[in-house]
């Protein structure tokens, strides 16, 4: 078995292999698929991640989903604490601007630290996923600790292109698996 940085920088080159426009599509794809499934539409309040570089992007699923009523939250990376913090979104083009490496977070005027028990269900980028759930991040832990600070019955969804299941991800015990990976091509439960 491969170790973690390692099939980090394997993975991600395949991911930067995809043009924006084959991005742009699957992304479509992998959206439909999400709002087909009965914990997506279940959910009054989601969490979903702001994408940034090649994931999958996320701009129009926030659109969407406040659109249709949902609650729409994003997050902050507070590096000091070593912790992600949840601000509602409600117009995703004005209410989020780069902040800690670049990645699109809640702007200062709308920024509150809103309690991660209020989270129905949660929209995980990754690196990688494999089939038995095991997500491989991006090293810093900053989801693991997003998770457990989650309710127990929060749903956790991942998504990702295909290029992004590996065969087999190392994990430890306090690695969190995500139950539900959406890819353009299916749905993955494990």
């Amino acid at each position: 078995m491969m170790d973690k940085a390692t099939l980090r920088k394997e993975i991600l080159q395949k991911r930067e292999t995809l043009t924006r426009e084959e991005r742009r599509e699957k992304s479509a794809m992998i959206m439909e698929r999400l709002l087909a499934l009965p914990e997506y539409q279940a959910a009054r309040s989601v969490f979903i991640y702001a994408d940034f570089r090649s994931e999958v992007m996320t701009r129009d699923l926030i659109a969407h989903a406040i659109k249709h009523g949902k609650r729409v939250l994003a997050s902050r990376t507070l590096v000091s604490e070593k912790r992600l913090a949840l601000a509602d979104i409600l117009d995703p083009e004005r209410d989020l601007v780069p902040g800690y490496m670049g990645i699109p977070e809640p702007r200062d005027g709308i920024f509150r630290d809103i309690p991660c028990e209020e989270v129905d269900l949660v929209l995980t980028p990754c690196v990688g996923y494999d089939e038995k759930g095991n997500r491989l991040g991006y090293g810093a832990g900053y989801y693991d600790r997003l998770f457990e600070s989650m309710r127990e019955d929060a749903i956790r969804i991942g998504l990702a292109f295909e290029v992004q299941i590996a065969l087999d991800i190392p994990s430890e015990n306090h690695d969190v698996k995500i139950p539900i990976i959406v890819t353009e091509d299916r749905v993955i439960r494990t």
